[in-house]
């Protein structure tokens, strides 16, 4: 395929947007090596007897070659993780085949485009037998109960991350059923949102504990002895009321 070339668009409102607010710095290298690597032409190549057609906003890859486009710290499984975050948000597709990848970014050509409808229709119509354009967007997205912002998806996602660092291979799971152990933590056994982090923390840098913390409903359940475990400098030591000075100002 011919080298890339040329500039795109990054449109200010990404900076409001819930999907992109939640990412992590590294996420949000991917996304936008993501869009660098996008091709903005039509084209076409015979590989291995093989007839291969790629649109506007599409990316014939591989979860390693964009890690190899990011920054040094990226590796394939934070690649794997946001691409699956990115569909889930709607922000993209996949098409997954044996030897490549096909990511077609939605809405490519409202913000990169010039001939918007002449595209969209390419990318719903085309058939041609061997093309690698995914397949028309037939499954509904997925609404979440808990939006991007939410606490229980923060603390769900910060387990699932650091579970990964210590098991790269560690299969991806629902994270909106985890989110509801998260929240049986908050709103039943009113732990502090805090201490849910630090516990999340330390389950996962323990020889003993990050073996067997492996979701939500574990952390919840063992929740007590892990803040017992924890070091004392971790834990939040609750506020003595004192008698307020004359000017108010005791709390300083």
């Amino acid at each position: 395929m011919a080298e890339l070339y040329g500039w795109i668009k990054v449109h200010r409102k990404i900076l409001h947007s819930d999907f992109y607010k939640n990412l992590t710095g590294k996420q949000r290298d991917v996304i936008i090596t993501i869009l660098l690597m996008a091709n903005s032409e039509e084209k076409e190549w015979k590989y291995k007897g093989k007839n291969y057609k790629i649109l506007p906003g599409q990316v014939f890859t591989s979860l390693q070659k964009i890690s190899d486009q990011c920054g040094r710290d990226c590796n394939r499984e934070t690649v794997r993780t946001t691409i699956n975050n990115a569909i889930r948000n709607g922000f993209l597709t996949q098409q997954s085949h044996a030897t490549h990848t096909v990511l077609t970014i939605e809405n490519w050509e409202t913000y990169q485009g010039v001939n918007t409808d002449n595209t969209q229709n390419k990318l719903k119509n085309n058939t041609e037998q061997h093309c690698v354009l995914p397949t028309n967007k037939n499954k509904e997205v997925r609404k979440n109960i808990y939006s991007l912002d939410s606490d229980e998806l923060r603390l769900s996602t910060l387990l699932y991350e650091l579970i990964l660092e210590n098991n790269p291979k560690f299969k991806e799971p629902n994270l909106q059923i985890w989110c509801e152990s998260i929240n049986k933590m908050i709103r039943i056994d009113k732990r502090s949102l805090y201490d849910i982090e630090e516990v999340i923390k330390y389950s996962q840098n323990n020889e003993f504990w990050w073996k067997n913390i492996l979701s939500t409903s574990k952390l919840r359940k063992q929740f007590d002895r892990l803040y017992s475990e924890m070091p004392k400098n971790k834990k939040v030591i609750p506020f003595k009321d004192q008698e307020e000075d004359e000017d108010g100002w005791s709390y300083i």
